[in-house]
């Protein structure tokens, strides 16, 4: 059987979203506040989902496919980059921030036995998993922890990375402040996120509304631009090393979830149905499934490796 094609086409939006909103009213959505609980929450409720239509090995980040073909492997691209990064630079410390299931500094830790890697999250079902998947390693360490108050000493990392988890930051300015003063001279913060591109006000009303609607249904309460947040980590202090947009490179991954977001959205009496047994957190991810290829496509979103230096 054929694979269903990418849908891209800036004109499939305005069908998507009346498609959404027979399951989950866009307006609500739209306007909704998520606050640090729904993050929670969000995460704890859709870890099911990730692990059976994202990664069993535990990734809730994008794969990297830089071929543009999907492949498992590209789970660990990210790491893969970041471990590049570490052989060119003498670290001994290295924190990872909102560190998941463990699965980056599990990898990164096995790569550099010499090193110490901590990581702190928000959402204790995911350092449940995390501890126990590192238990036989003594290099790597997990705890509660939120972003926005780092409690280390100042100047204790060589490197902090980040795979798609600051775009949840509700205080830029704090958190980059934050990592600024944890980091070493000439430490590094490795960054692989999702930001609104440049000139997000000026686009069609209703792509504007789909990346929104992307945003909202994975618990991100809003994004900003790419050259907002480049502002905002220079005020701090920062010196950006490089910034790449590595969007296409996700889109394999996109793909597979559009696939399973169409079927989902298929037929609405069923989608509804599956709500009575679902957490309402997890199937929501299927409006960024369904829309974010579009939104990428049409540069509404971008997805940034961003490297920056103190």
């Amino acid at each position: 059987m054929m694979e269903q094609e990418i849908i891209t086409d800036i004109k499939s939006v305005h069908k998507y979203l009346l498609k959404i909103d027979k399951i989950f009213p866009i307006n609500d959505l739209a306007s909704k506040n998520v606050d640090k609980k729904n993050i929670i929450s969000y995460y704890h409720n859709s870890s099911t989902g990730y692990k059976f239509f994202h990664s069993k090995e535990g990734s809730v980040h994008m794969a990297l496919n830089y071929d543009g073909v999907f492949d498992e492997a590209g789970y660990l691209t990210q790491a893969k980059e970041i471990s590049s990064l570490i052989n060119a630079n003498t670290a001994t410390n290295i924190l990872e921030l909102a560190c998941g299931k463990g699965f980056n500094s599990i990898f990164l830790a096995k790569q550099f036995p010499n090193i110490q890697f901590q990581g702190i999250d928000i959402t204790r079902k995911h350092l449940s998993i995390a501890n126990k998947k590192a238990k036989h390693l003594e290099n790597v360490t997990f705890s509660n922890g939120d972003f926005h108050d780092l409690e280390f000493h100042d100047s204790t990392f060589d490197i902090i990375f980040e795979l798609e988890s600051i775009c949840y930051a509700f205080n830029l300015k704090k958190v980059l402040e934050g990592v600024y003063a944890k980091l070493k001279k000439n430490g590094i913060f490795i960054l692989y996120d999702g930001f609104r591109l440049s000139g997000f006000e000026q686009i069609p009303e209703e792509l504007k509304k789909a990346a929104v609607l992307s945003e909202k249904s994975m618990a991100v309460n809003s994004s900003l631009t790419i050259d907002e947040w480049l502002k905002i980590a220079v005020e701090t202090g920062f010196k950006v090393i490089s910034c790449e947009n590595i969007s296409e490179a996700i889109m394999p991954t996109l793909g597979r979830f559009q696939k399973l977001a169409r079927s989902y959205f298929k037929y609405p009496l069923l989608s509804k149905l599956l709500l009575a047994f679902f957490p309402r957190e997890m199937i929501m991810n299927s409006i960024a499934g369904l829309l974010m290829p579009v939104t990428v496509h049409n540069r509404a979103q971008g997805y940034y490796k961003i490297i920056l230096e103190k």
